[in-house]
């Protein structure tokens, strides 16, 4: 039997054998291209990592057990030999006691069934050649089968679910359920009362556990998603289900659900489920890179589908409306508990969040619900290659996330500050990613102590050999498939190949991951430095004045008073600059030039603001106004309207006065009339200011932020953003505010600041435009907070 499938989840369970041997069993679950699922179970892996061949004896004499010969070598080129243990467990004692006794590792830290895929080279799709029987549960499982890697897409089956809880999470209501030809809810309810529409009565808790893990059976999803699902929902029902003593198995196999806790209080769990993905809403969110300003259900819902949550009242009494519903008013808390599924669901689909974790899966070899591990995805796409090259790389151990080495940054230009017209912006495409390509910058290319007279190309972090090596080859190959998904329209395929191109820099310079090398990243961010200087001095000596300048991207005068024109020389002036830079790289470097200027844009104006409170320019932050795209076209970056630590007030305020800047409008009358309105309460919808806690409340000592008194005054135990607001009693949150608010402090800290850089470009005070000097400059004098 020969079927192509996509691997959902790698694992495995250790067997006791008749004769008391323990053996570990893979485990890799699927979806079968036919649209059956499957398990492959394979006893033929053992437990393994290497060490350097002349440290056999040493290892022999701390207890390891015999030592394998090995056609593999280490990066310095040294023969190493193989260490084989019973079960997976027992390498992390054995390899501390080798590291203790001064003996090198090599991979002892890739996890099992992670390891048994990179030895076939399998990335998500496989091609399964076996005896396959039917399974329960399970369309067929192959015992001990032959696995190759195979292009292979499925369509995942996906449900949403949502439950409802007491205000203390401890009693379950209900359970929602939305998916493809689903959208029901179970309630519990042990009386008589009618159900609403799309309702089920459960008698009582139990019966609803029942009825939830017999509708997924039933149903058979491949992936469970919802929002916050593992750290409240599924953690949430493990803890009724433990009380209940109910078995509650919701896997294609029996097998218990386990919750990984969250690591550090911005960690998020992770639930594993036999045969199925639980991929929560928020991680899908932030995996893929989407910021929002608050990633509650109901903020991202009404961002993303322009709707939000099935209740009337305001946040702080939420918890109370929900209980009152479904005490009073079963429709309305059908309603809701069926509304959180359906959104939940509706975001990841219109997102297309679900379908690039599997694409991802399908470039990096991670499972889906593990490709937002950066450092793992690389580990996993770098190991296969070094598998290919037989090498092994040292094991990456604990205390290596502590090492620190002096790492340089990008580099950016001093501002110009003030207001400019027409100006072009250049970007330079995927910069570090190319300069990877054309540098050779790699860890099996550089050369710590290059030999006398080797021909390596020389960095500004170190020297590398001219042999083609990982990185580079790899990003030849994605770079015309980003290009080609772009092309065909998938853009679900080119963002997923945009992340991982952009996460090679990243990793290298992190300490945790086992190729980290300050050498590497300085390399990188040194030629970055030296191309951005390159090209501003090529503009300049083309007569052209360079305002601004960040990492990849210059901003340049144009001096052309027709937008048309300007708009047209600006990729003429980018397709001669790439072929000097050709010829400079290759004559300088003998290599072939990677790198490509890319005119990006025409700001018919750009702000360049000074830094606050100082003379100089403000690095990473600017508005500019877009040419071609009408008069409400204003971009910010790293303003105040794209922070989410500005009140809603500051950032409207702040888009109003830049729009009438750009469109040589009045500023005097709107600004006035805006202190007028904060001051009489007109906008006190827009004073609540919103910030993360970075840790628990109880850790902050040496300071106590705003965010944090306001958190510590909630009623309910806080999440991790705050929204409060400034009262005359100090920060109070939404749920508890006691005190009349302090709207004085609005117009000083929000109105104010975002004001002033565009009244001193035209000479204007702010005092004197709201026209009460006195009152303010009292204010200030008090230090009022």
């Amino acid at each position: 039997m020969k079927v192509r499938g996509f691997i959902l989840q790698a694992s495995y369970r250790v067997v006791t054998e008749p004769d008391g041997r323990r053996v570990p069993v893979v485990h890799l679950y699927g979806r079968l291209e036919d649209g059956g699922t499957f398990l492959v179970r394979d006893d033929r892996q053992r437990p393994h990592f290497y060490i350097r061949a002349d440290q056999a004896a040493a290892a022999r004499a701390v207890g390891a057990p015999e030592p394998e010969p090995s056609d593999k070598r280490t990066f310095g080129g040294l023969p190493v030999c193989r260490v084989a243990v019973e079960t997976p467990p027992d390498v992390p004692g054995l390899r501390d006691r080798l590291q203790a006794a001064g003996i090198d590792t090599f991979e002892a830290d890739v996890r099992f069934a992670v390891r048994y895929l990179i030895e076939r080279g399998i990335k998500g799709g496989c091609e399964i050649e076996g005896d396959g029987v039917p399974g329960t549960g399970i369309a067929w499982v192959f015992d001990n089968p032959t696995l190759r890697p195979a292009a292979v897409d499925v369509e995942p089956r996906v449900l949403s679910f949502d439950i409802e809880t007491d205000g203390k999470g401890e009693r379950l209501l209900a359970i929602s359920l939305y998916g493809p030809g689903v959208d029901e809810v179970l309630i519990v309810d042990g009386g008589d009362r009618p159900m609403p529409e799309r309702a089920t009565r459960c008698k009582d808790e139990l019966a609803a556990f029942d009825a939830f893990t017999d509708r997924i059976r039933r149903l058979d999803p491949d992936v469970l998603t919802g929002w916050n699902t593992v750290d409240f929902d599924l953690t949430a029902l493990q803890r009724i289900a433990t009380r209940l003593r109910h078995p509650f198995n919701l896997g294609r196999e029996p097998g218990p659900l386990r919750i990984r806790k969250a690591e550090g209080y911005f960690g998020s769990g992770q639930a594993t489920i036999p045969g199925r993905l639980v991929l929560d809403g928020i991680d899908l969110l932030r995996g893929a890179f989407v910021r929002m300003d608050d990633y509650s259900l109901d903020a991202v819902a009404r961002e993303v589908l322009g709707e939000g949550k099935a209740v009337a009242g305001e946040v702080r009494d939420r918890i109370h409306e929900i209980m009152h519903n479904y005490e009073h008013d079963l429709p309305a808390f059908a309603l809701y508990a069926r509304t959180d599924a359906r959104l939940a669901y509706e975001i990841v689909r219109k997102l297309d969040l679900v379908r690039l974790a599997f694409a991802r899966s399908r470039l990096t070899g991670m499972t889906p619900d593990r490709v937002a591990a950066s450092i793992a995805s690389f580990d996993f796409l770098y190991l296969t290659e070094l598998e290919r090259r037989r090498l092994v790389t040292p094991t990456v151990r604990s205390d290596d996330a502590s090492v620190h080495a002096a790492q340089q940054g990008g580099h950016v230009l001093e501002p110009v500050t003030g207001l400019h017209r027409h100006v072009w912006v250049f970007d330079f495409k995927s910069l570090y990613p190319s300069i990877i390509r054309t540098f050779n910058i790699d860890p099996v290319a550089y050369v710590a102590e290059p030999s006398p007279g080797a021909d390596l190309i020389e960095t500004p972090g170190g020297r590398f050999r001219r042999e083609p090596a990982i990185l580079p080859s790899m990003l030849d190959e994605l770079f015309p498939r980003r290009e080609a998904a772009k092309k065909a329209g998938d853009d679900v395929a080119a963002n997923a190949i945009k992340i991982l191109m952009n996460s090679f820099y990243g990793v290298l310079g992190t300490p945790a991951c086992r190729f980290h090398n300050p050498a590497l990243a300085n390399s990188i961010t040194g030629l970055g430095r030296h191309l951005l200087q390159w090209s501003k001095q090529w503009f300049e000596a083309a007569g052209f004045r360079v305002l601004y300048g960040d990492t990849d991207s210059l901003f340049v005068l144009s001096g052309i008073d027709d937008p048309e024109t300007a708009r047209a020389r600006g990729p003429e002036l980018a397709a001669s600059l790439n072929d000097e830079l050709a010829r400079y790289i290759g004559e300088r470097w003998r290599v072939p030039s990677r790198l490509e200027l890319k005119f990006e844009k025409l700001y018919l104006k750009l702000f360049l603001p000074r830094v606050r409170h100082g003379t100089g320019g403000a690095r990473k932050r600017y508005a500019g106004l877009l040419h071609g795209g009408g008069a409400d076209s204003v971009e910010f970056v790293g303003m105040e309207v794209v922070r989410r630590d500005w009140t809603a007030l500051a950032k409207e305020v702040q888009r109003e006065l830049y729009q009438r800047l750009f469109s040589d409008r009045s500023v005097n009358e709107y600004l006035a009339d805006v202190v007028k309105r904060v001051r009489r309460g007109d906008l006190d919808e827009a004073l609540v200011y919103r910030k993360n806690l970075r840790k628990d409340t109880g850790e902050y000592t040496a300071t106590t932020p705003p965010h944090v008194v306001a958190a510590r005054k909630m009623t309910q135990p806080p999440g991790r953003l705050i929204s409060y607001v400034m009262t005359t009693a100090g920060p109070e949150p939404l749920d508890n505010v006691q005190h009349p608010l302090d709207r004085e402090h609005y117009v000083v800290k929000q109105v104010k600041p975002v004001a002033e850089p565009v009244l001193a470009t035209l000479g204007l005070d702010f005092e004197r435009v709201i026209g009460d000097s006195r009152q303010l400059d009292m204010y200030a004098l008090l230090g009022a907070e």
